[in-house]
């Protein structure tokens, strides 16, 4: 990885990146080998994990600049159990060391570290030990200020031996003057000049960050070699790889950010990940819901669910969850063996059963001996960006291939109709059907058509490596048709080698695909005066075709929401819509949408592209819209009290020639006429500044965290202003609880406070909204983790009112969200902007 800084016009603040021991320092793991791997924590600090029996520790170098602690253990016969050292860190320490050994012959020692702030880092049994500071951070660790307060190694042993597994854990505090911090880099969300075509990527591929032995340069390197046109980079249960790529990011290569969930009972690929986020794992079958609760934050967040070499036959690697609660199988991992081909056989049974799931193959690359991109999948994407890519894999709009030599050409046809894998064909009962296969460069093999009858044709492909097969269907006789082409020549544990398969072309099915982006949906509704709810009801999309957010009569389609209440009793509302597009509207009432308002991008930009945004509504009837560009610019505009826009301009950064460079943003107005901005930076930690009425810009002040932590970070954040002059901030932290707290008049800050939950003592959430009212309450909402809507009031006197339940459409049943957010009115009504879970 490159160790140069980026120009001083770069985006900032800067975590940083680092690598700690060279590429390649842990033990070699093949990649058919069984990984082994634990997960990161999902919540909670190391102050609430269970300590593991420690039988001796001892402390030397007391009174000096590196002080070292050794802890020893023994841990029982069992795979499925976790044990956590802690240990407390004082101020002043700036790197920490980790050293582990353990008595090999009784099985393996997996390995990470949990902070005061959250999760720091995995690296399973792949390493046994690290580094991290401010400054680096071993491959798999997440680089960034060591924070003073209680960590916690997090040990995962799988002991084979009944007579169980002795461990020792040296842990190495080094004091000493604070360490510089580097920025990573926004990876780009697409590759520009890129329109609609087919695309050929590998979504599952380990890098140094987990248990794999090239560096992300040599995974780059390596796909083009192979003809890709885009990657994942899917390390196992570290967040680390995405927050280190410092001036090496490809501008001909689509990096899609991703994580391999290694839980205990089956591996999954998250892919489509913002950087810097990661899964939990914590979760079996006997924990009804948990998969399907994680699954739903994946896709909340534009993500892809994918079970990775299902049906491998290892501990840990079968996937014991259902093959129907994900968006896609990996029925082909890395050289084609028996595995994959029980993989095929119960995927072709899910599709016989009207069961939607898309079908991949990837490589599953973790040395260099395995081949990036072998096999890999063709899909026809829109563009060649992360939305219409994963959109795309998520429809089955792809093929599998070998390798970039093989091209097919699957159709279906009647009439004047066409479809390829993963679309649908439109057929009455007696309509004929011709499907046909075109191959080129699968020499020597046998292309087959099947549908749920079983093969319904097939032909010998010769030396030259192009053929085709053709086969009649009538009407509804078939449910789908789908092909393979194989080579028959044993492989490792097989009589033939696949060498490309295609989702299938349906013709009718009683089923839709578990998830589609298109379903989720822009809702509003409105909470009265006397605290009663009108009905929720679903925005319609802009007019015409083509937007990307719906069309004509239907309704928004979007992936995030925000919402202004007016002084003229309107509403403002931006929709994000699944192609990223900015999108302005505004409400009276019950009434009907204005037509929707596409925002351009600074310089007038056309068909920009937006993460994240927010509009706050200030007393003169204007607004103020922030939002973070695609490559994590952060930008503003001012929208008249006549409607008009003054167009975007970026945010200063830290110094005069710099911009501001954020992952997530939020602005609220405020009585006198200022902005407060309140955004997580790329570092990931909570900054704020605030905009006066003269339109200069404060400097931006990291805040700090909860229970005296140096900084806050978190997945989420929102601002309010208050009728006092007051401001009140809402956010999520990384242990996926939601935290309050205000900043007086004076600028000063009360400190961050969890409210209690529905049932519990704090409340767990997935996205929140926040608005003062002119009472001085405020009206807080949040997705919990059961995936609805929540609402309560924190009251002028700072007290709280419990959490109730937002009623869905037909005013009863709960509503399923992703994404919401809230503002107020001046008669006391406060209205809601909610983006349905799909």
């Amino acid at each position: 990885m490159p160790s140069e800084r980026p120009p001083s016009d770069a985006p900032d603040p800067c975590p940083s990146p680092g690598y700690g021991p060279a590429p390649g320092s842990g033990p070699r793991v093949e990649r058919r080998s069984l990984l082994r791997l634990g997960a990161l924590l999902a919540a909670g600090g190391a102050a609430a994990l269970v300590p593991a029996p420690i039988a001796h520790a001892a402390t030397r170098g007391q009174g000096t600049d590196t002080v070292t602690t050794t802890y020893r253990g023994r841990s029982p016969y069992g795979n499925d159990q976790w044990a956590y050292v802690p240990f407390d860190v004082p101020a002043g320490v700036q790197r920490i060391s980790v050293a582990t050994t353990h008595d090999a012959a009784a099985g393996i020692l997996d390995l990470g570290v949990f902070g005061p702030s959250g999760f720091r880092g995995w690296s399973g049994g792949a390493r046994s030990g690290f580094t991290l500071s401010a400054a680096d951070a071993t491959p798999g660790y997440v680089p960034g200020p060591v924070e003073p307060g209680a960590w916690s190694v997090i040990l995962g042993p799988m002991v084979g031996s009944t007579g169980g597994m002795a461990w020792q854990v040296d842990v190495t505090l080094h004091h000493g003057d604070p360490l510089p911090r580097t920025p990573y880099d926004i990876l780009p969300a697409s590759v520009p000049g890129q329109g609609p075509g087919w695309y050929r990527g590998d979504l599952h591929l380990h890098s140094v960050h987990s248990d794999g032995q090239r560096t992300v340069d040599e995974i780059v390197t390596a796909a083009r070699r192979e003809g890709l046109h885009f990657i994942a980079t899917s390390d196992h249960n570290t967040s680390s790889t995405g927050v280190t790529w410092r001036g090496n990011v490809p501008g001909d290569l689509l990096v899609v950010n991703a994580e391999e969930v290694t839980t205990r009972h089956g591996h999954w690929l998250a892919v489509g990940l913002p950087q810097g986020e990661w899964v939990d794992w914590r979760y079996g079958p006997a924990n009804q819901g948990a998969f399907e609760s994680q699954a739903r934050r994946v896709h909340s967040l534009g993500g892809l669910t994918i079970a990775a070499h299902p049906l491998t036959p290892a501990a840990g690697s079968f996937w014991e969850f259902g093959l129907d609660r994900v968006d896609a199988l990996e029925v082909w991992n890395g050289p084609w063996t028996l595995d994959d081909a029980a993989n095929i056989a119960a995927w072709h049974v899910m599709l016989c059963l009207g069961k939607r799931v898309a079908a991949v193959g990837n490589s599953d690359a973790h040395s260099p001996s395995d081949a990036v991109g072998r096999p890999h999948n063709v899909v026809y994407a829109s563009s060649l960006s992360t939305s219409a890519v994963l959109d795309a894999l998520r429809q089955g709009r792809s093929y599998a291939v070998e390798s970039a030599a093989v091209t097919l050409d699957f159709t279906a046809r009647t009439g004047g109709a066409v479809a390829g894998p993963g679309q649908e064909l439109p057929l009455s009962f007696f309509d004929a059907v011709d499907v046909t296969l075109n191959v080129t460069g699968a020499p020597d093999t046998i292309a087959t058509l099947y549908t749920e009858w079983g093969i319904m044709a097939a032909t010998c492909i010769d030396a030259g490596g192009k053929g085709q097969l053709r086969w009649r269907g009538w009407g509804k006789a078939s449910m789908f048709a789908r092909a393979e082409v194989r080579r028959l020549k044993p492989a490792s544990t097989t009589l033939d080698q696949l060498v490309a398969i295609t989702n299938p072309v349906w013709f009718y099915s009683a089923q839709l695909p578990p998830y589609d982006v298109e379903r989720r949906v822009l809702f509003h509704t409105e909470r009265r005066p006397d605290g009663s709810w009108s009905a929720m009801r679903p925005l319609p999309g802009p007019a015409g075709s083509g937007s990307g957010s719906g069309s004509g009569s239907g309704s928004f389609a979007g992936v995030q929401s925000a919402v202004a209440g007016m002084p003229d009793g309107s509403v403002v509302m931006l929709g994000i819509a699944p192609d990223n597009g900015l999108w302005l509207t505004a409400v009276r009432g019950s009434a009907a949408p204005q037509p929707w308002q596409r925002l351009a991008g600074p310089d007038s930009a056309n068909g920009f592209t937006v993460r994240e945004a927010d509009i706050a509504a200030f007393p003169d009837g204007t607004c103020q819209i922030v939002a973070t560009a695609m490559d994590g610019t952060t930008i503003w505009q001012q929208r008249r009290a006549d409607g008009g826009l003054t167009g975007f301009r970026a945010l200063p950064g830290l110094t005069a020639k710099s911009g501001w460079g954020a992952t997530k943003v939020s602005i609220a107005a405020m009585p006198d006429g200022s902005a407060h901005l309140l955004s997580y930076g790329t570092d990931g930690a909570m900054y704020h500044c605030v905009r006066g009425r003269d339109g200069v810009w404060t400097a931006w002040g990291r805040m700090a965290g909860y229970g005296g932590a140096p900084a806050f970070s978190g997945p989420a954040l929102a601002i309010t202003g208050m009728p006092d002059g007051s401001a009140q901030v809402l956010a999520i932290g990384l242990d996926g609880m939601v935290y309050h707290q205000s900043r007086r008049t004076d600028g000063s800050w009360t400190g961050f406070r969890p409210p209690r939950g529905v049932s519990t003592a704090t409340m767990g959430a997935s996205a929140i909204g926040i608005a003062g009212t002119p009472d001085g309450s405020a009206q807080v909402v949040a997705v919990g983790l059961d995936g609805r809507l929540w609402h309560n009031v924190r009251l002028p006197d700072g007290s709280w009112t419990p959490f109730s339940q937002i009623p869905g459409p037909n005013g009863r049943d709960p509503f399923p969200a992703g994404q919401v957010r809230i503002t107020a009115l001046r008669d006391g009504s406060t209205h809601l902007a909610a983006i349905s879970a799909g």
